[in-house]
């Protein structure tokens, strides 16, 4: 069932699924060499449950992570529709956080908010996703500009995962919002940067005239490790 789930969420957006979706993440930093660990925690905790929506995502911080945090915890859901189908039992669950409290050296930010529009890509060729913390003046205008960008430049987003939402909850340096784009790997992201500003210039100029008025916080990548 969570392979069809994901496939499906392959192509389509939130709009089209026409559920409002939020997230949550905290992040961690994990004892050392405890990533292989931890993942294999994870598969068996989540082996044989379904969800009810959404997904749980293992990331590993890379560029721009802070406070030596290595890793994050993300849930995606729709909104009043969270959580396994069937929940686990309570002593099941108290293992799983007991055995994860035993590979995590300590726990940084949890920050929680909304996604206000997506396109979903291929996860497993594109599991580097470049994250900017912003500050956005227009919902509307920033969804409707990246529409239009994804569109009219529609070879240089092929198969990436690209979106937009707000932090609501413990935002990050003063960020209303926050956008992300995925790709392979460090170059193939700067690679798509040059392509946007030389082949599609026009497409390019016009997302920044009519996104609204955007002041950037911060920005960071992950490597997304699992998905559940």
């Amino acid at each position: 069932m969570k392979k069809i789930i994901i496939l499906l969420l392959l192509f389509v957006g939130v709009s089209a699924i026409g559920q409002q979706m939020g997230f949550n993440y905290v992040e961690i930093t994990a004892e050392e060499n405890a990533e292989k660990a931890i993942a294999e925690l994870f598969d068996s905790y989540m082996e044989g449950k379904d969800r009810k929506s959404g997904n749980i995502f293992l990331e590993r911080l890379r560029h721009g992570g802070e406070n030596g945090r290595t890793h994050r915890i993300v849930w995606i859901w729709e909104l009043d529709n969270g959580g396994f189908v069937e929940e686990p039992g309570e002593n099941e669950s108290k293992a799983f956080w007991r055995g994860l409290r035993t590979l995590v050296d300590s726990w940084g930010e949890a920050r929680a908010g909304r996604i206000l529009n997506v396109r979903f890509g291929d996860e497993e060729k594109n599991s580097s996703i470049h994250i900017w913390d912003i500050k956005a003046s227009d919902e509307e205008a920033f969804i409707a500009a990246q529409n239009t960008l994804v569109e009219e430049a529609s070879s240089a987003f092929e198969d990436r995962l690209v979106g937009f939402g707000t932090y609501d909850v413990n935002t990050p340096n003063g960020a209303t919002h926050w956008f992300l784009v995925s790709g392979k790997d460090v170059n193939d992201h700067l690679s798509l940067y040059s392509a946007l500003r030389k082949e599609h210039e026009n497409a390019f100029s016009k997302y920044f005239k009519n996104r609204g008025e955007v002041e950037y916080a911060q920005d960071f990548m992950v490597k997304r490790i699992k998905t559940y």
